[in-house]
């Protein structure tokens, strides 16, 4: 017996909304996994196996003061990672991170925290994990992506432009509320010549405080 009336019309309005639901579903499913590639893609190509060096315009901010400076940005892997600034030095290697500021000939040397979401550095060296993609834009040369954090802690937001035939960073900017900001211009982007230097390299100064011990 064929059912007929509002019980029939009842039926079909459940499956438009099941359907449309379902749809709806995919499409963010598509999409995640879509925004997740990029991701991928330009990971892969900053952390390509053989190593880049930026010359980039770094800007930095904390609170009222900010320094801004070319330098040097080298990156091989995701294990090491030099930064030669006016204003600050910076050496990646594997788990451990030095950091020398000129002014007080002084080298500060820790633990690498790479799950730590306020460090730029940790984030590029850990393929943007905890962010995820809020909105891309799409031009003829380049695209713009937004990234929010999946959790409140750490940088509130990294905008980029990339280029959409490499997939190499233009420019990185990332906001942690009022308090601290960085810009990162490139410049220009070539192969790493010094992969085994970048290895065995080391931060000196008059002062050298290790807080591992």
């Amino acid at each position: 017996m064929t059912k007929n009336g509002p019980d029939r019309e009842t039926e079909l309005m459940r499956y438009w909304i099941h359907f449309f639901a379902a749809l709806s579903i995919s499409g963010a499913v598509l999409a995640a996994q879509y925004d997740d590639e990029i991701l991928y893609d330009i990971s892969g190509t900053v952390l390509d196996k053989k190593g880049h060096t930026f010359e980039v315009l770094w800007f930095y901010r904390l609170d009222e003061e900010s320094w801004e400076g070319e330098g040097t940005l080298k990156i091989f892997g995701k294990d090491y990672l030099s930064l030669n600034l006016p204003f600050m030095e910076v050496l990646i290697q594997k788990s451990v991170m030095s950091v020398k500021y000129p002014e007080e000939d002084q080298v500060l040397i820790d633990y690498f925290n790479r799950r730590d979401p306020s460090n730029l550095f940790a984030v590029l060296l850990s393929e943007f994990d905890g962010f995820v993609v809020e909105e891309i834009m799409a031009g003829e040369n380049e695209n713009e992506l937004t990234l929010l954090p999946e959790t409140p802690v750490g940088f509130d937001r990294l905008e980029m432009t990339v280029d959409n035939a490499t997939w190499m960073p233009k420019n990185i900017h990332a906001v942690s509320g009022e308090e601290m900001e960085v810009k990162v211009n490139v410049l220009s982007v070539g192969p790493l010549q010094d992969r085994d230097l970048l290895k065995s390299a080391r931060l000196e100064a008059g002062e050298i405080i290790d807080l591992r011990e």
